[in-house]
């Protein structure tokens, strides 16, 4: 047995089905083992689409997608994943194969110091630099990728570590769950509006339904910060929909008297906690999720309803706003066709920022742990990686992404990877032929688009070209109707929807 063969049975003994990966002279003892030992290789054809998809995996699914990769550019192009996963806290292990150990440094084949770049970036990051390691590294990787809060980690597997003879009697090292101890519950002030902001901590540490349970007993409205992974799988009275989104929210934040943080980050999109995006006297109470089983608070009924108020207004006028082109489609389209085939059991992944923001707003009367955004990151481009790891999350789901034009662009050769593996979902192309909310942005600063339009794509004859099934729509009904009939095929189908509205997102007063 070597070391690849070692590393294999390891990543087999926790769990590991399958490894996202772009085939590279640094991997070859690795994939050797791997096919040996019938682990299975998504194969991609960029290491940025591969990074992608070993995160939403882990996005998805709270256990540590995997990514490998080889040398040089190659981790290079997969940090692109980590970087996502670490903005997201998400767990990922990716793995670079290298040249051997023995001539690091002194200029061999793609010789780089990949755990230099990949350490600021990861919880962990290391070099297997002898054989008796490989276990006790790549367990001690994936526990701390999967240790609270979760985020990637990083080893560097050269050729001759992969290579090298180790017997077949070393112990397989067992993770052993660390207990946390009990947990205090906090002193929590008394509040005349109260606002709990659950981000994905919520979801890492698997509380969605303690969450509903706290909101429901206490009456309180939960907001989730755009983009982090989302714990409402079901839809609740006291859910407001996301806070920090471009394009504005209900006035919720500003009037509260008390912020419950509960597993959410206090960056921008929550204001940073300071007036004027908070009251001077507002307090500010940080949750940990297991606090949602045993919180109480005095409900506050009449400060729920006002919050729903608001919550309701906002979006009626948010979708009122938008100006319907005469013969044309809007984003409202897609918005509406979403609403007539979304189940409980679908899984939805955003890839866009217009498109997006609509979404954000008008679908969120729930926010489940299947449904699937950019992250924390603003990435672009993730969304059909996204949706290969949501299939091979879930089997039986139905799968629907939702992609800007050029969101789709940057990885619209994956397509062809998913045909061949039998990665069947839908996608929904939101085409304005611009990047629509940097447009929007600039026509409202300076008057003019700077180097934010498009030109057009033909999406469904791209897809065809890849081997999917690609249809152009020309009407909303035909939005429904494609979305139905391609949950019910066995392979990918583009829906290109070419729109004449919903890049100009309206801009509301708080």
């Amino acid at each position: 047995m070597n070391g690849a063969d070692w590393f294999v049975r390891l990543l087999q003994n926790r769990g590991v089905e399958w490894v996202a990966t772009l085939c590279g002279h640094g991997l070859d003892p690795l994939y050797d083992a791997c096919h040996r030992a019938g682990l299975r290789l998504i194969d991609i054809r960029n290491e940025q689409a591969a990074s992608y998809l070993a995160e939403a995996y882990g996005c998805l699914t709270r256990r540590s997608g995997v990514v490998a990769v080889s040398s040089g550019i190659a981790h290079v192009n997969a940090l692109a994943g980590v970087v996502s996963a670490h903005f997201d806290g998400a767990p990922l292990l990716l793995v670079s194969g290298a040249a051997a150990l023995a001539t690091m440094g002194r200029g061999h084949f793609q010789d780089l110091d990949h755990v230099a770049m990949a350490a600021p970036i990861c919880k962990f990051a290391r070099l297997i630099d002898q054989p008796e390691s490989i276990g006790p590294l790549l367990s001690e990787a994936l526990d701390t990728a999967a240790a609270g809060p979760p985020g990637p980690v990083h080893l560097t597997f050269p050729m001759d570590m992969q290579r090298a003879e180790i017997g077949d009697k070393l112990p397989l090292v067992v993770r052993t769950p660390k207990s946390r101890g009990p947990v205090t519950t906090p002193v929590v002030p008394e509040a005349e509006r109260p606002l709990l902001v659950a981000g994905s901590g919520v979801f890492y540490a698997d509380r969605g339904e303690a969450l509903a349970r706290f909101c429901a007993r206490s009456a309180v409205p939960v907001v989730v910060p755009i983009w982090d992974r989302g714990s409402i799988a079901r839809p609740i009275p006291e859910f407001m929909g996301v806070i920090g989104a471009a394009s504005g929210g209900p006035r919720l934040l500003a009037d509260a008297d008390l912020v419950l943080l509960c597993g959410a980050k206090n960056d921008y999109r929550l204001g940073y906690l300071e007036p004027p995006a908070v009251r001077p006297d507002c307090r500010i109470v940080r949750l940990d999720p297991e606090h949602l089983e045993t919180l109480q608070l005095p409900p506050r009924p009449a400060w729920l309803a006002e919050a729903q108020r608001r919550r309701d207004d906002f979006r009626r006028a948010f979708e009122s706003a938008a100006v319907r082109p005469a013969g044309g489609l809007h984003a409202l389209d897609i918005v509406d066709a979403l609403r007539e085939v979304i189940t409980d059991e679908t899984a939805l992944l955003i890839d866009g920022g217009s498109i997006g923001q609509w979404l954000h707003q008008l679908l969120t009367d729930r926010y489940p742990g299947h449904w699937l955004t950019c992250g924390a990151s603003g990435v672009i481009g993730w969304g059909l990686p996204g949706a290969m790891a949501a299939r091979l999350c879930f089997p039986q789901r139905p799968v629907i992404l939702v992609s800007g034009d050029g969101s789709m662009t940057f990885t619209v050769a994956e397509l062809e990877c998913a045909v061949r593996q039998r990665l069947p979902f839908v996608a929904v192309v939101a085409d304005d032929q611009a990047w629509g909310i940097t447009r929007t942005g600039h026509l409202r600063q300076y008057g003019d688009a700077i180097s934010s339009d498009l030109g057009p794509i033909d999406f469904a004859a791209l897809a065809e070209s890849l081997g999917a099934h690609g249809v152009r729509v020309s009407d909303a009904a035909q939005i429904t109707a494609e979305i139905r009939s391609g949950l019910e095929e066995g392979r990918p189908k583009v829906i290109h929807v070419p729109m004449q509205g919903g890049n100009e997102l309206p801009q509301l007063a708080p």
